[in-house]
């Protein structure tokens, strides 16, 4: 099996960890107690494995107390926001971990975001593309779910149609189990949840999501055969008229939440 290629990322974060080092933070939660650094640990340990894309206030905070007089910043300006990724899943991980905002549309499954072990695990089975990795796969959804709990989680949007709840992915236990994590998960400040009820008017449209950070959108279109990155500004700016218009046939937050309730009750029973 090939090696895993590292990204430019994990690579600027390994630059990153060694400057703290250097200047004499033995670890990240050290470095997190100096009065001028405004992150917390488990922040910075995004940073330094190359989970989550720096803010430019708050690396500009942290090069102040390591005296790297903006060379962090230039180096991830020339490593991570010009890379090219071969592969869209990478280019859009890279804007995902990058995000202050996102907007997720889905028709037929919980959000990968939102996903449990098991349930992540159902769904991948059904992939006819028989030589992927499954487990690897698994672990990949996980691993980008940590943005939602680190100190600075994007503000997340997601519009979920009924029939997601009511599809059997992977038995009633594995069901009520997911359920009661989006429950969870959709009480959280920074997580908004919204399900289209199955009354509503027939709406054609394909799952996507609309990821917003330093002033850049980028949209990921879940198609039939692989996600579809897009990037035209007329193109986003369609998707999110379309995104206002499901958002509209939409529950409220605490009417998603009562549904929500319901629905486990019924795979329960």
């Amino acid at each position: 099996m090939a090696p895993k290629r590292e990204t430019a990322l994990e690579l600027w974060g390994y630059e990153f960890a060694r400057a703290r080092e250097a200047s004499g933070f033995s670890s990240q939660v050290a470095f997190a107690g100096h009065e001028g650094v405004h992150v917390s640990a488990s922040l910075i340990a995004h940073w330094e494995t190359g989970r989550r894309h720096p803010r430019k206030e708050d690396l500009e905070d942290c090069e102040k107390v390591l005296g790297t007089n903006g060379y962090l910043a230039r180096l991830l300006d020339k490593w991570v926001s010009r890379e090219v990724p071969t592969e869209w899943r990478d280019k859009w991980v890279s804007a995902e971990a990058r995000a202050t905002l996102i907007h997720n549309f889905e028709l037929s499954v919980i959000p990968g975001l939102l996903q449990t072990e098991n349930y992540a695990r159902a769904v991948l089975r059904h992939n006819r593309r028989t030589s992927i990795d499954i487990e690897e796969r698994v672990r990949a959804r996980l691993a980008r779910q940590m943005i939602l709990g680190d100190g600075n989680p994007p503000t997340c949007l997601f519009v979920i149609d009924e029939y997601a709840l009511r599809r059997n992915v992977g038995g009633p236990d594995v069901m009520v189990e997911q359920l009661t994590r989006l429950h969870e998960l959709a009480e959280q400040p920074d997580i908004i949840v919204q399900i289209v009820p199955s009354g509503v008017e027939y709406y054609p449209t394909c799952p996507f999501m609309i990821s917003k950070f330093d002033d850049v959108e980028i949209a990921n279109l879940d198609t039939a055969l692989r996600g579809q990155i897009v990037e035209g500004r007329d193109e986003i700016f369609e998707l999110t008229r379309i995104w206002e218009d499901i958002r509209r046939a939409a529950l409220s937050p605490k009417e998603s939440l009562k549904l929500i309730e319901k629905v486990i009750a019924e795979w329960t029973s």
